[in-house]
């Protein structure tokens, strides 16, 4: 039986997937990081918006190290 051309062996990331999992890591850490922050605003009754801005930077910071934690190995 003829191989499946759309295989990879099991070491290697297909581009598909890898760009995949990139947008989904930045998508969520900005987003879940940048509602902590705005919740953090609203607990200590803040109105500056520092808490949403330094929560998302936060968590693109996150995605980019599991972003490239994942795909080194």
């Amino acid at each position: 039986m003829a191989e499946d051309p759309h295989s990879h062996p099991s070491g290697e990331h297909s581009s598909e997937g890898a760009a995949g999992a990139v947008l989904g890591y930045l998508l969520a850490g900005i987003v879940v990081w940048g509602f902590l922050g705005w919740l953090a605003e609203r607990f200590f009754d803040l109105r500056t918006g520092v808490g949403v801005a330094v929560g998302m930077i936060f968590g693109a910071a996150g995605a980019i190290y599991l972003i490239m934690k994942r795909l080194s190995a």
